[in-house]
């Protein structure tokens, strides 16, 4: 008999028992094993291997697998890995251009029953793999072999040359040379060697699917076989590593009528498919199409095979096999996306006291040398960095400092700006809100619904709930309810507000004088942990440090300050705040500082994450991204507080190529 106690031990912890593998366990452990990637980068005694991952689209057309393949590509690039998308149509316009195949792109090519435009398409697809698997396995193999080795002399590779992009072509991965030091390497430093290939087609076909399978088994065998034929020593059969490439598939299912024909609408629009026609023979050719393919089409079923399935662009996703990085990586991110016009706004703290006192004491400083000081300098060849060491003497820049009269005023005006920007996006909200209520006779019920306080809690299924809460029909209106019961007045739009957790960042984000937007601060946006060397400026450590600030200049985004963190791991920190952004359907604010601005910035204008250290952030300006409809982003820069106060206040002229550091009042290159 078990006691009351037992019993209440074992609803709050369960069985007590030692977990043990069984017989059936094991069974089911060592399929998720099979799925399952535990290192980045496999580093053995003497072997070095890349991680390869083939993502495979699948689905009819016009159902956003371009949209998805493009996001995947930026945030795979941004997170620090190899990624390149592998576009079919564009073999297959390739192929049929230069057939008498007629006609080349209307809905008779997609027949079946057609046997010259069947053979062009299935030699299309053989190309467009055949590429892939030559760019997944890519020519690292001899590197990577001499690396493993012990070659030192082998420090850095290339990644390939750029190639014309267009909006179906095969994108590269902007090619880039990396610094590669024997020892440990980070985590963020082992990304760079991971490839992910992105073959976007409609794989609509259980038979497709399956010749990919094949084609990338066949792959891995020539490739390992060539690699281990580099090798100038023979491995031990027992430490021989068999690389295989990772394979998902990622299916885009869309059944609401209305989401299909807006695809329909911006896919005649945009692709070169249908240059040349009108706007109804392009929606007739295209409807055509997609019933050529939905003759053939089978879902995936397979239970063995590690998928994803996205419905209606994220609405519901249905997920198999799918462990380790990509289930923390991946899969909140495409659930995060959505085609929502939210603007995004960045930008930096407010102007602390301390930096006041600072430009203060530099322009006395300034003022008292004069000329004199200038000649002097310069006929004893003095280099000493004046503004470093102000700083370093009396003004050490704190995490604790607090906004001063000029961050005061940039709150304010940033505080009116959004404002403005959250009316002007709930006008546009209601604009479309009413063409779409003018066609279902609904106007009054969407109006009310749009403006009710609960969409201010936007990306999560609570609104509704909320909504539904809170109408009641014994509720007294608003103006017979006593001031003192009232409930605080709700914002007029959505907004997220995210801050760092420094003291000037969170006091930037507070708005009390207008609708008070709870502020999400979060360490995540804090700016990158200097260790050791926090407070310094770059002139003093490459004086006391002359070999960690060599390394610094050779390789700015993986060297790690000590005690700290380097640019690659800022990226491991701020993804999770990417993915809050994006899922937003409102406003979203992100108050921070320079480098993390850096790499957030470089994420929305889908550049190279490893130049993100020559983003210029200046004081005082909003950055405003705006979604597009191919899965990037507008951005626009607004200068709110002119700095007219102080002539010293305009940032030194950077040296070529030279990064662009800390949180400074101008962001001058010497100071961190």
């Amino acid at each position: 008999m078990t006691t009351q106690a037992e019993n209440k031990k074992y609803y709050a912890q369960g069985s007590a028992e030692l977990a043990k593998e069984t017989p059936v366990m094991m069974k089911r452990l060592e399929k998720r094993r099979r799925w399952t990637s535990t290192n980045a980068m496999t580093l053995q005694k003497d072997s070095l291997v890349a991680e390869r991952l083939l993502i495979v689209l699948v689905g009819l057309p016009a159902r956003g697998k371009s949209f998805i393949s493009r996001k995947l590509q930026n945030y795979m690039l941004w997170r620090g890995n190899r990624c390149r998308i592998f576009n079919v149509g564009k073999y297959r316009r390739a192929a049929a251009t230069s057939s008498s195949a007629k006609p080349q792109h209307k809905a008779d090519f997609f027949d079946d029953n057609n046997v010259e435009a069947n053979r062009l398409r299935q030699q299309a697809a053989h190309l467009a793999l055949q590429d892939t698997l030559e760019w997944l396995h890519g020519n690292d193999a001899a590197t990577l072999a001499a690396l493993a080795e012990g070659d030192v002399s082998v420090t850095s590779f290339t990644t390939g040359a750029t190639t014309e992009d267009d909006d179906d072509t095969t994108t590269d991965d902007s090619s880039q040379d990396f610094f590669f030091t024997s020892g440990h390497q980070s985590h963020g430093a082992r990304r760079q060697f991971h490839r992910i290939a992105i073959f976007d087609a409609t794989n609509t076909t259980n038979e497709r699917r399956q010749w990919i399978l094949r084609e990338c088994a066949k792959a891995d065998h020539k490739y390992n076989s060539m690699s281990g034929g580099q090798s100038k020593k023979k491995q031990p059969a027992h430490q021989e590593y068999h690389q295989r490439t990772g394979v998902l598939f990622l299916e885009s299912i869309c059944d609401d009528q209305e989401l299909l024909k807006e695809n329909f609408q911006v896919k005649i629009r945009s692709s070169p498919d249908f240059e040349g026609m009108t706007e109804e023979e392009a929606l007739q050719d295209l409807q055509a199409r997609v019933k050529q393919y939905e003759a053939r089409y089978e879902t995936i079923q397979d239970p063995h095979q590690s998928y994803i399935k996205i419905f209606n662009l994220s609405s519901r996703l249905h997920v198999n096999h799918v462990y380790g990085r990509l289930a923390k990586v991946v899969l909140p991110a495409i659930m995060a996306w959505n085609t929502g016009s939210r603007p995004i706004y960045l930008c930096r703290a407010g102007e602390t006291k301390a930096m006041e006192e600072y430009m203060k004491d530099l322009s006395m400083r300034a003022n008292e040398n004069g000329e004199e000081e200038e000649k002097k300098d310069a006929s004893t060849g003095n280099k000493s960095n004046k503004i470093g060491d102000l700083v370093n003497r009396r003004h050490r820049r704190r995490r604790a400092d607090r906004l001063g009269e000029r961050g005061l005023r940039f709150r304010d005006a940033l505080a009116d700006f959004i404002q403005r920007e959250g009316e002007l996006f709930m006008d546009k909200q209601l604009q479309n809100t009413t063409s779409l209520a003018n066609s279902t006779d609904n106007i009054k019920k969407t109006s009310a619904y749009l403006h009710h306080p609960s969409k201010v809690d936007t990306g999560t299924s609570i609104s509704g709930l909320k909504e539904e809460q809170t109408h009641s029909c014994t509720a007294l209106p608003e103006d017979e309810v006593p001031i003192e019961k009232r409930a605080p007045q709700a914002p007029s739009f959505p907004c997220l507000v995210l801050s760092s957790t420094m003291p000037r960042a969170i006091e930037t984000a507070t708005w009390s004088n207008h609708h008070e937007f709870p502020v999400k601060d979060v360490s995540n946006l804090n700016p990158l942990d200097m260790g050791d060397f926090s407070g310094m400026d770059l002139a003093t450590i490459k004086e006391q440090y002359p070999e960690w600030y060599q390394q610094l200049q050779q390789e700015p985004f993986h060297t790690r300050f000590p005690g700290g963190e380097s640019y690659s791991d800022l990226i491991d920190r701020l993804y999770s705040t990417v993915i809050d952004i994006e899922e937003q359907l409102g406003l979203a604010v992100a108050v921070s500082h320079v480098s993390a601005l850096q790499a957030l910035i470089s994420y929305f204008r889908g550049t190279p994450i490893h130049e993100c250290m020559d983003i210029e952030i200046p004081m005082h300006t909003v950055f405003k991204f705006v979604p597009l409809r191919g899965g990037g982003w507008l951005e626009s820069q607004h200068l709110l507080l002119k700095d007219e106060e102080h002539a010293l206040d305009q940032p030194e002229p950077l040296a070529p190529l030279e990064p662009i550091w800390g949180d400074s009042r101008s962001c001058l290159p010497h100071r961190l």
